[in-house]
């Protein structure tokens, strides 16, 4: 064989693969000129210093009005959601919390032996429930579910 078929030889055999090394280089620089022209410039900005959030303290007021008559048992929910447990002996009877929870509920149940008795829940000052009983074994519940 001669030197100028060795070359014919070979040129046929990689002349194919060399041309796709060749278009896929151009391919991959051409993509990233184009992704590089297409990046937008860094914005600089300055944000205004955020307002603090707005709340109000809310007070839940618990109250037990009436006569004890010879004693009583009395359940209330703090704002918390936990339950709390009183034996009667005199009424009245009151319990203030504060809270910042945006929701606040809460609840108060009482039965006395005798005489007569009453509830009431108070949020900042404004009844929101109210119930009074004057039968023998008076029993009421005042329950204010989100205030």
């Amino acid at each position: 064989m001669s030197p100028r078929s060795v070359g014919r030889t070979v040129l046929a055999r990689v002349w194919m693969p060399l041309v796709a090394v060749v278009a896929v280089s151009v391919g991959a620089v051409a993509m990233w000129k184009v992704h590089e022209f297409s990046n937008p410039e860094p914005v600089i900005t300055v944000n205004e210093p955020a307002a603090p959030p707005e709340f109000s303290i809310k007070r839940l007021t618990y109250e037990l009005f009436g006569s004890a008559g010879q004693g009583g048992m009395l359940v209330w929910v703090d704002v918390d959601g936990h339950p709390h447990q009183v034996n009667l002996t005199d009424l009245p009877w009151s319990h203030t919390e504060s809270t910042t929870l945006t929701v606040v509920s809460g609840s108060i149940s009482a039965q006395v032996h005798g005489g007569q008795v009453g509830c009431r829940l108070k949020v900042n000052g404004v009844v929101r429930a109210e119930q009074t009983d004057d039968h023998q074994d008076a029993h009421v519940f005042c329950l204010v579910k989100s205030a």
